[in-house]
């Protein structure tokens, strides 16, 4: 068993992992870099260590700096977009519904918190950001922003192998920036535009030769396009109603309570400070800290009353990290509050605390890296929850605890040609008390200088949720006859199995010319062990004269199973002036063993088995998407980029397409889509650039997710200075 105390140790001893900012001594200065010389920047979160992106053995990206700035991207959610494989639809003016490859809206008639993207583990210098309540992440909560990105790498692909538990459909990791050169650093952004919409970043600092500082801040201000709300239960947008009714077909009444300010969409400050000593070239130590305060109308919690629902949290962060020659070692802390939803029993506290150690050992062509690492994440409501009466949102004090162990080797042959890469990682849970296999099997083949082909086959599962352990919470309590009560307890379950998907992938990367380069995946991933809140045998409890019935709801595995086939290609061409880079993602997906019923057969004869042997296509993920950039660049000081996103169109099915059975609530077509944006950029003086955006100029304003906000065309303009 690995003992939380060691990692403490070996942290206060300053053995602590360096994956996170990148050292300035060995970086690329990106800005100097020539458009094609962007294309072959060095990624770490593929293999934990330096390469060529080109060699990768995973399918990955990378979004530079200088990406987003030429971009004229407002956020890190928004940048994703210019990311391959990605699947982004804004919600609310600046939150927006991510996933990589899918997976999105699975199982189907399901509640919001289960269809978020669960499946992909974002970090921030390799600090795992994940919400352990059902999964996902908050992304509003993030304490950096833009201004504090050197590149952002995405993994697509189970990569738990490498980093634990939740990369089940991939990895997001935020490397943040650092001085590039001695003496005072000063970067500063503001950007002002339509939807009374204000975003500001600002960062300070001071290298010299073995020590680096920076401190900033950031600040978020943003209003919604619109003002109503689509209520479920009357299929109805309503604006600023007096009453709402939710979908258990109660009269809310307290609209002011739980719906504060509907005008805003996201409201958030944050800062950061980033500590970096360099003792010798091998000895390198580094911590950040940090704290943030957001609010955001978006849908990831269940209110039963309407999908955007407001949200606010106050999270604090220390991140300690170090290398001692061939040893690294990383132990961060993250707590907070986190208000769900606003009104009465919706508030928890949570900590998490992650710790890691691992040893480089290379001798020729062979290198080899043992590790050990640790997960807590603590969630408590009993402060805020009405515990006899069971009204909070879990009522109770959970804690999902990981402690794994892990193997990955290398292995060049055949003058470097051939690389063979193998990694698995042992994770013994507390719930379910039980340990998985996490592996990864990787090849690349370098036909030449300038073709390259891999192959990978990857398994990694999914950590358990606190709701879905502990919850133990009575929904709803309501007569239905004389002397007769009818109450639905929503159980957890410490016994369910852990999601777990399995790929299977083959790539080919190549230059075809001086001018072109193509990246090309095929991937084949299966996905089992869904779960949802299933609907169990009542029972009678009779109280003196009254006679009770309750309905148990307990947390189940589905026997749902999901298949997913696609091609993702990536193009980019490459002129003196001009980069190109083109994208698509064509897939298709099936679900097997799928039906819509949430009984166990002890209820009724149509149950969660009665789809046994079935394959549907599943529609609730766009079978096509991508995007592209356009960039031009004229003379040195002036830039122009044009860049657009797709999807194609899909029906997202919601959990009150069961509670309301009419083939009309529940159900949401989303159309197809494309997003055009422009951005143009001027640098007046050395240092000082002023920028003009355009979102959505077509002003295409379809709604890109389930009876969310309309999406119209937003103009802002900017300054952006650097010192």
């Amino acid at each position: 068993m690995i003992k939380i105390a060691s990692i403490i140790v070996l942290a206060l001893l300053g053995i602590t992992n360096i994956y996170s900012q990148t050292d300035t001594t060995q970086q690329s200065r990106y800005d100097e870099l020539s458009l094609k010389e962007l294309l072959n920047v060095k990624i770490v979160s593929v293999s934990k260590k330096s390469e060529l992106l080109f060699e990768a053995p995973l399918s990955a990206s990378v979004i530079t700096k200088e990406d987003i700035q030429r971009v004229g991207c407002t956020s890190i959610m928004e940048a994703l977009r210019l990311v391959p494989g990605m699947i982004i639809r804004e919600q609310s003016n600046g939150n927006y519904d991510i996933h990589l490859r899918g997976m999105d809206n699975v199982p189907p008639n399901a509640p919001f918190e289960l269809t978020s993207n669960t499946t992909t583990l974002v970090m921030i210098d390799n600090r795992p950001i994940y919400s352990y309540l059902r999964g996902g992440t908050f992304w509003e909560t993030l304490p950096v922003d833009l201004n504090d990105v050197e590149k952002i790498e995405v993994i697509r692909g189970p990569a738990a192998a490498l980093y634990g538990p939740n990369a089940v459909n991939g990895v997001i990791n935020i490397i943040t920036r650092q001085a590039a050169k001695d003496g005072l650093y000063v970067v500063m952004n503001t950007r002002q535009g339509s939807f009374n919409t204000f975003i500001n970043n600002a960062s300070i600092g001071y290298r010299s030769k073995k020590w680096a500082m920076i401190v900033s801040g950031n600040y978020q201000d943003r209003d919604r396009t619109q003002t109503s709300y689509y209520e479920f239960t009357r299929d109805r947008w309503l604006e600023r109603p007096e009453f709402f009714i939710n979908f258990l077909l109660d009269t809310v009444r307290n609209v002011n309570e739980q719906f504060p300010d509907p005008g805003k969409s996201m409201k958030k400050y944050a800062g950061n400070i980033f500590l970096n000593y360099n003792a010798t070239e091998k000895i390198r130590f580094n911590i950040s800290a940090g704290a943030q305060h957001s609010m955001a109308q978006k849908v990831l919690t269940e209110n039963q009353i309407t999908p955007l629902t407001p949200n606010a949290s106050d999270s604090r962060y220390v991140d300690f990290r170090a290398t001692v020659n061939q040893l690294t070692a990383q132990i961060s802390y993250n707590e907070g509050t986190q208000i769900k939803k606003y009104g009465t029993g919706n508030k928890y506290d949570f900590n998490t605390l992650d710790g890691s150690v691992e040893y480089y050992f290379q001798k020729r062509n062979l290198s080899i890296k043992p590790g050990l690492s640790y997960r807590s994440a603590i969630y408590d409501d009993t402060k805020y929850s009405d515990i006899t009466n069971k009204t909070g949102i879990f009522n109770a004090r959970g804690e999902i605890t990981t402690e794994s162990g892990s193997l990955r080797g290398e292995y060049n042959m055949l003058d470097h040609k051939l690389r063979l890469i193998t990694g698995i990682m042992a994770s013994k849970f507390n719930y379910p008390d039980t340990t998985y296999l996490s592996y990864e099997f990787a090849a690349t083949y370098k036909l030449n200088k300038r073709h390259l082909v891999r192959a990978v086959y990857s398994r990694a599962p999914r950590s358990a949720a606190i709701y879905d352990t502990y919850v133990d919470l009575v929904l709803s309590k309501f007569p239905i006859g004389y002397q007769k009560t009818f109450r639905l307890d929503v159980l957890g379950n410490k016994d369910l199995k852990l999601l777990t998907a399995d790929m299977f992938e083959v790539g080919y990367r190549g230059n075809i010319s001086p001018l072109l380069n193509i990246d090309v995946e095929f991937f084949d991933i299966q996905a089992k062990n869904f779960n949802a809140l299933v609907y169990n045998q009542s029972y009678t409890v009779i109280t003196g004269a009254d006679t009770l019935e309750v309905r148990p709801v307990i947390a189940m595995n589905l026997p749902l199973k999901l298949h997913q086939q696609g091609i993702t290609v990536s193009l980019s061409y490459t002129s003196k002036k001009i980069l190109i880079k083109p994208f698509v993602t064509i897939q298709q997906t099936k679900m097997k063993n799928y039906a819509p019923y949430i009984n166990t057969p002890e209820v009724a004869p149509y149950n969660i088995y009665s789809g046994m042997g079935t394959k549907t296509i599943f529609k609730g993920t766009p079978a096509v998407f991508g995007g592209a950039t356009i960039n031009y660049k004229p003379e040195e000081k002036f830039n122009f980029n044009l860049n657009a996103y797709y999807y194609s169109a899909q029906t997202y099915f919601h959990v009150t397409n069961i509670v309301f059975n009419d083939g009309i609530r529940g159900i949401d077509h989303i159309v197809t889509k494309l997003v055009l944006n422009a951005h143009v950029s001027y640098e007046a003086i050395k240092g000082l650039t002023i920028s003009c955006s355009g979102k959505n100029i077509l002003n295409n304003k379809k709604r890109e997710f389930f009876r969310t906000d309309e999406v119209p065309a937003m103009w802002l303009a900017g300054l952006h200075y650097e010192f």
